[in-house]
């Protein structure tokens, strides 16, 4: 027998069918994760659903945005105990290994994740471009890194490099170490060397001085 919800129970429900989408998502893919499943995990019937989501992918939207924040706050939480550019790429590394851990949820180029992008509305998916970008505007800020090139082709760096993480291993060497490999080669055109440039400063402020 189905239950009889109350408006405030809405908010709850939403919440566990984004927690029960999250984990299906990331074991099982977009397409493997029906509505049938993720109402039978929360306790709601499919009718049910559709009055909380027009859609399935209206839920996996919003579940990429709480993912996105989740991954957001996991960075700024890295850089507060890591500064500069080590900082930045300590915590490079953990989004590499955390897109490594759930291909399903973060590889944009495998054919799963392309039939969800497929579905979706024009406006959503560049909306969902652009939240992508601004992730990345947002990261570089607090980063408190000064730029050399343009942000739109350090994106470009950035993002090639995290596709690592989608390769498969028997086809390449190690990727931890390519990707670790590239980014060393990369990061310090892209980014000033703030420690040399604070050396030279302290260097030049020592010969003024005397």
């Amino acid at each position: 027998m189905a239950k009889n919800f109350t408006e405030e129970d809405i908010p709850l429900l939403k919440q566990k069918l984004r927690e029960s989408c999250v984990q299906s998502w990331k074991t099982k893919g977009y397409k493997l994760t029906s509505v049938d499943t993720l109402t039978n995990e929360v306790g709601i019937s499919t009718e049910f659903f559709y009055r909380l989501y027009k859609t399935k992918e209206e839920l996996f939207l919003e579940v990429l945005s709480m993912i996105q924040n989740q991954l957001k706050e996991q960075w700024h939480a890295t850089l507060q105990t890591n500064s500069g550019i080590e900082g930045f790429k300590k915590a490079m590394n953990w989004l590499f290994e955390e897109y490594e851990k759930h291909p399903t949820l973060y590889n944009f180029n495998n054919p799963d994740y392309h039939l969800f992008l497929k579905k979706l509305p024009k406006e959503k998916f560049e909306s969902l471009i652009e939240n992508d970008k601004n992730f990345f505007d947002d990261v570089l800020e607090h980063s408190n890194l000064d730029i050399r090139i343009s942000k739109e082709k350090a994106y470009g760096i950035f993002s090639t490099l995290l596709y690592t993480a989608a390769m498969k291993k028997d086809l390449v060497y190690n990727k931890c170490e390519i990707f670790n490999f590239l980014l060393d080669s990369s990061i310090y055109q892209i980014f000033e060397n703030t420690s040399s440039l604070a050396n030279k400063n302290t260097n030049n402020d020592h010969f003024v001085n005397n």
